[in-house]
């Protein structure tokens, strides 16, 4: 995988990207925590016991060393990061319009992630102002009635205009599920109800809380939570078979599976200490079409790294895998740009750009007949990421897009972006 990284005459060419036209859909998953430091012996141990995970980790691409949010872990604060992709607070060396803000995990009625956040963000965008308003289906399913918050910041009322035509509306979300009730079915069921209809919705972001729940009453990593994981699993086998029966969805669908928190920390049955290790370790799971099968996810990033044990801050480069980071994964599956203004932006090791170097010239080349992608390139990897457009010297040959570019001198960074 990163052998894409090549150099020519000292100008170094970082393609990024995934198989065109592979991801139609994305199935965005948070398992209310989701300890790793639990998960990963479960697998190891009893791998027959967790069929449904140990299927994510072995057909695609996982790690049990991601993390939470620096500054907290906890519930609703984290679930902002992961649709905003900013930090909960402010990083020190950082402008004060990075973070989201939003800190309660106890949201008053009448909030939203604009009124109640950081002021000097006053509409924090998220995964689903992208992906609807470019005319995608969108959905929500959570199982806290806390998480309303996420509803109420992007609907009909305080979601942002569409500026990009047609206009598609404020309402972000065209499925929403909330509810608090006693089973986890109560949010499956409206998922795959969808997931097994004619037009899915492209993004689908779902929230489990048992796992949460079961360690609060009962600590993490005892045998009830172990067995509340094994529930989880259960359901997992249920989304996978739905994706793989549904002609839509076949081959044209990613599973994003994370966690906002681990648990047992400072006691066993907390998690609110963002500087414990079980607190802020979490599993982040990627499968689906062209993910290559059982590998560490680190190993599919320009821009992440392994941190180990350490509880990173965010002036680390390159960074850990973030929970904040699966939103805007989602959206460069699907081909989109990254959520305005977003902090946490992983780029994925591209396969399917070429180039060559010949006599001063840089030749870029990638299969698009129907010119559905655009080209882009920075100098910087570097958050905020620039990402200027290459709106000249591309040409179509023998049915490939070509860009062509003489004298190129520094570093580039190329994407593809669809239109």
């Amino acid at each position: 995988m990163r052998a894409v990284l090549r150099f020519f005459l000292g100008t170094a060419l970082l393609l990024s990207g995934w198989p065109l036209g592979a991801q139609t859909h994305i199935v965005h998953i948070s398992v209310d925590g989701l300890g790793a430091a639990y998960l990963l012996p479960y697998l190891t141990h009893a791998p027959a016991q967790f069929p449904n995970f140990v299927r994510l980790r072995s057909e695609g691409a996982a790690t049990f060393n991601a993390r939470c949010d620096y500054f907290s872990s906890d519930t609703i604060p984290n679930h902002t990061t992961m649709l905003t992709g900013r930090p909960v607070s402010q990083p020190a060396g950082f402008p004060n319009t990075v973070h989201h803000g939003y800190l309660l995990n106890n949201p008053n009625p009448s909030d939203t992630f604009h009124n109640s956040g950081n002021p000097a963000v006053p509409y924090k965008s998220s995964s689903f102002d992208v992906a609807h308003d470019r005319g995608l289906k969108t959905a929500l399913y959570v199982n806290k009635i806390r998480l309303n918050i996420c509803d109420l910041s992007y609907d009909a009322m305080n979601g942002a205009l569409d500026l990009i035509a047609p206009d598609y509306g404020r309402d972000k979300i065209d499925i929403a599920v909330v509810n608090d009730g006693p089973s986890i079915s109560l949010v499956i069921d409206p998922l795959l109800q969808d997931l097994n209809s004619a037009s899915p919705a492209h993004y689908s972001f779902i929230h489990l809380r048992e796992p949460d729940l079961t360690g609060h009453n009962l600590n993490w990593g005892s045998p009830a939570y172990s067995n509340m994981v094994r529930a989880v699993d259960q359901e997992l086998g249920r989304i996978l078979a739905a994706v793989n029966q549904n002609p839509a969805l076949l081959n044209r669908t990613t599973l994003i599976l994370t966690a906002d928190h681990g648990g047992g920390g400072e006691s066993p049955n907390q998690h609110s200490d963002p500087s414990h290790l079980r607190n802020y370790t979490i599993p982040f799971f990627l499968w689906g079409p062209g993910i290559p099968p059982g590998v560490d996810l680190y190993s599919l990033f320009v821009n992440r790294n392994d941190p180990g044990t350490n509880r990173t801050d965010y002036a680390l480069v390159p960074q850990p895998i973030r929970n904040g980071d699966a939103g805007n994964l989602a959206l460069a599956l699907l081909g989109l740009p990254p959520v305005p203004g977003s902090f946490m932006i992983p780029i994925l090791f591209g396969q399917h750009l070429t180039t060559a170097y010949t006599n001063g010239t840089v030749k870029v080349t990638w299969q698009d007949p129907q010119h559905r992608f655009g080209l882009k390139s920075t100098r910087s990897l570097t958050p905020p990421i620039d990402w200027q457009p290459i709106s000249s010297g591309i040409t179509d040959e023998a049915g490939a897009r070509v860009y062509r570019e003489s004298g190129a001198t520094g570093t580039r960074f190329f994407r593809l972006q669809r239109n």
